[in-house]
């Protein structure tokens, strides 16, 4: 007799990263999908009636209020979705014994560092959105004792307008774009990280393995760029030379929110334990967008 597939539960499943973990954790899992019209993280009774039914082995949080300066405009659904959103998924996950797995961001750190940062790193958010999905973090950490918290950053893949299909939408309508030369980050092809969160699950599922795969882990594509190289680098790719990529400042944009203006993540402590370092996010942007 086959033995039962463990259970899986997506939140924001029909986002970039959702969609990409649908055709990355392969067929070992018993996968379902939670996108917003299934469940808006913010009802806290229906959250709980639907952990009660489905009773999931494992919990993917990855849905996210993600519009940075949305947030600023309107802390209140910030908080409400990142935050609270988060404890409710953490108390339902209790009840069912249910492992979390929380997507965060490279947005809870300030950015004033002059290198990668790592797990340990004191995290001190400037904008509401760093604020409000640390607030998420910290709500983990108290609550659960099984759980794993990956930071990322710069998600790019298919399903959803990212900063690639930007840089090249625009390229056919300019001959110059005026990029940001001062912010510094790394890309991250969601099918690469969705590959990553596999080998976590399945670390945990491993009896031999499960507790050294608990805590929090930075995974991104390694390398880091600012966006001004970013945008050269997909134009390179694209073999596209009749296009000035212009830099500018952070000032120039005038954004409503502040962004940490250096917030590459060290990834080592994920290649240390799993033995499968990320590619360069050269390789990973050259392979979407050939």
């Amino acid at each position: 007799m086959e033995k039962a597939k463990k259970t899986i539960l997506i939140t924001g499943a029909s986002g970039l990263l959702g969609r990409a973990l649908f055709k990355g954790l392969g067929t070992g899992y018993r996968l379902i999908r939670l996108s917003h019209r299934d469940a808006d993280v913010t009802r806290e009774k229906r959250i709980l009636r639907i952990f009660a039914s489905l009773r999931p082995w494992l919990v993917i949080h990855s849905a996210a209020y993600t519009d940075v300066d949305g947030c600023e405009s309107n802390p209140e659904k910030a908080f409400a979705v990142n935050a609270l959103g988060t404890l409710n998924i953490v108390k339902a996950a209790k009840k069912t014994h249910s492992i979390v797995l929380y997507l965060s961001t490279d947005y809870v750190f300030a950015g004033r560092k002059k290198s990668p940062y790592r797990e340990e790193d004191a995290a001190h958010p400037v904008s509401i959105y760093g604020k409000s999905k640390l607030k998420g973090e910290e709500f983990i950490r108290k609550l659960l004792k099984r759980y794993v918290i990956i930071r990322t950053s710069w998600l790019f893949g298919c399903g959803r307008s990212t900063f690639i299909n930007t840089v090249l939408k625009q390229a056919r309508k300019r001959r110059a774009l005026k990029i940001i030369a001062e912010k510094y980050s790394s890309p991250t092809y969601a099918a690469d990280l969705a590959e990553a969160i596999g080998r976590v699950i399945d670390g945990i599922n491993s009896k031999s393995w499960q507790d050294k795969f608990y805590g929090t882990y930075h995974i991104t594509n390694s390398g880091f760029c600012s966006w001004y190289d970013y945008a050269q680098y997909i134009l390179q790719v694209k073999g596209i030379s009749n296009v000035k990529i212009l830099p500018i400042s952070l000032a120039d944009m005038k954004f409503k929110a502040r962004r940490p203006v250096f917030s590459a993540l060290d990834n080592s402590k994920y290649a240390g334990l799993t033995g499968k370092p990320m590619r360069s996010w050269q390789e990973a942007v050259k392979e979407f967008a050939v």
